[in-house]
């Protein structure tokens, strides 16, 4: 079991919320923890431009390559991938008050990049991240 500490060492050597979470769930999608990363790589902090938080976006990802459809016309799975992706939002939103962007759930608008390097400075993303990651990996837990 990673601990805070272990998710903080990893946001200090640059590994973002996105990056993380789909490699927490890298064995079960049958793939390495180093396509994981690179996968994620352009979705931590809100994608840079003020969007839905890296947690979330790695773990819809994780729900895509688990459940996702890949054949044409398939609707059957399509349902059901629509499905989790609903209900793993509607979780996380029950969680943290209706909140899912990075700016929302942290109050700092990660878009400016003196704001977001105070963030990193402070700790506040040290402090934060690590509990949107837990929250997000255990409903992800249920649903794949």
């Amino acid at each position: 079991m990673l601990t805070d500490e272990d998710f903080r060492r990893k946001f200090r050597e640059g590994m973002d919320c996105s990056m993380q979470m789909l490699a927490l769930a890298s064995e079960e999608l049958y793939i390495t923890e180093e396509e994981a990363y690179k996968i994620g790589a352009c979705f931590g902090a809100g994608m840079l431009c003020g969007g839905t938080c890296g947690a979330i976006t790695g773990a819809l990802m994780a729900i895509g390559i688990k459940h996702g459809n890949y054949e044409p016309n398939d609707v059957e799975q399509k349902s059901i991938v629509n499905n989790k992706r609903v209900e793993f939002i509607r979780r996380f939103r029950e969680a943290y008050d209706g909140r899912t962007t990075c700016p929302d759930l942290l109050g700092v608008d990660l878009v400016d990049p003196d704001k977001r390097k105070l963030a990193r400075e402070d700790g506040t993303i040290e402090r934060a991240c690590p509990g949107f990651i837990r929250t997000a990996l255990a409903i992800l837990e249920e649903l794949l």
